[in-house]
């Protein structure tokens, strides 16, 4: 695990704990085992499945379904667990069940220092990429302008993804 992955380890972990019940030991050694064993398939999906089944609304088992999901290319399955981690992160932080009702934070510092609102920005860029991947792109196209109203600022470049995605649909009807 390089620096950067520690450092992204260690803030979920505290993000976890600020607005989630604490992890169960149960749980958390079912995540790490799930981490170790990532060259075997059918272990990780049944560590996860049983993290899962144990703590389904927990950030920290929603992110590592997400992860695993994503990286084993199983996009269907990534983007349901975006929307999960979208659905958990909205009810924390009392925005709208529908990501297309979010509105904007009142200060732009929010955005910066607000975890839960930068974790919704994460969990939706991922949603609106995952969208594209999967052949729909008008709906991940919405998502990553809905990404653009949330954060001004462009933090998570969401204005650069749907650009490159945009060109590339112009591309292909010429």
């Amino acid at each position: 695990m390089g620096a950067e992955e520690a450092v992204a380890v260690c803030s979920e972990e505290r993000l976890a704990e600020a607005y989630w019940e604490p992890l169960s030991r149960r749980s958390e050694a079912l995540l790490r085992a799930a981490g170790l064993s990532i060259c075997a398939r059918s272990r990780v999906e049944a560590l996860l499945r049983e993290a899962t089944q144990a703590e389904p609304r927990h950030i920290a088992v929603l992110i590592a379904n997400y992860r695993y999901t994503f990286y084993a290319g199983k996009l269907a399955e990534a983007r349901d667990w975006a929307l999960a981690c979208l659905s958990a992160v909205a009810e924390k932080a009392g925005f709208p069940k529908r990501w297309t009702l979010v509105c904007p934070p009142d200060r732009a510092e929010r955005s910066r220092e607000d975890p839960l609102f930068r974790l919704y920005l994460f969990a939706l860029k991922a949603y609106g990429y995952l969208e594209i991947r999967l052949g729909e792109r008008e709906t991940g196209i919405a998502a990553l302008r809905k990404l653009e109203e949330l954060d001004p600022e462009g933090l998570l470049r969401g204005r650069d993804l749907r650009r490159i995605v945009e060109r590339g649909q112009s591309e292909e009807e010429d």
